[in-house]
């Protein structure tokens, strides 16, 4: 299991360096370059963070993207949501199809527990602190 997908990290790696450079307006070539990422995924990643409204961008040759909210604002926990969906360690660790003891599994609520302390501690983690 994986709590970080590789699309999720390259979004946080990409945000990063435009918080590093927060007036500037970067293309995504440069950011690819940066953060040795390949353009056509930083692409894909830049979009998905202007439709989740993280960043803006500007069109034409000295166009780029920048930052829309503050670092402080950009919180880790829904840059993973936006990515990976909500936070998931498990449905059944048994079986793959859900299991019809799922609603009274001791195991199941036991993970639930871990899944909302660990939502709720990335709830906290902002890409200010990560810069």
């Amino acid at each position: 299991m994986k709590l970080l997908t590789k699309h999720t990290d390259y979004a946080v790696r990409a945000l990063l360096c435009l918080a590093q450079m927060p007036r500037k307006t970067l293309s995504s070539r440069t950011i690819a370059a940066r953060e040795r990422i390949p353009l056509p995924f930083m692409r894909r990643i830049l979009q998905a963070l202007k439709k989740g409204d993280l960043i803006e961008a500007t069109e034409g040759i000295s166009g780029g993207v920048r930052l829309k909210r503050a670092p402080e604002k950009i919180y880790l926990a829904g840059l993973m949501e936006l990515f990976q969906g909500r936070l998931r360690f498990a449905e059944c660790l048994f079986r793959k199809k859900i299991c019809r003891n799922r609603p009274t599994c001791p195991l199941r609520k036991r993970i639930r527990k871990i899944e909302t302390v660990v939502a709720n501690e990335l709830k906290r983690v902002t890409l200010a602190e990560l810069a």
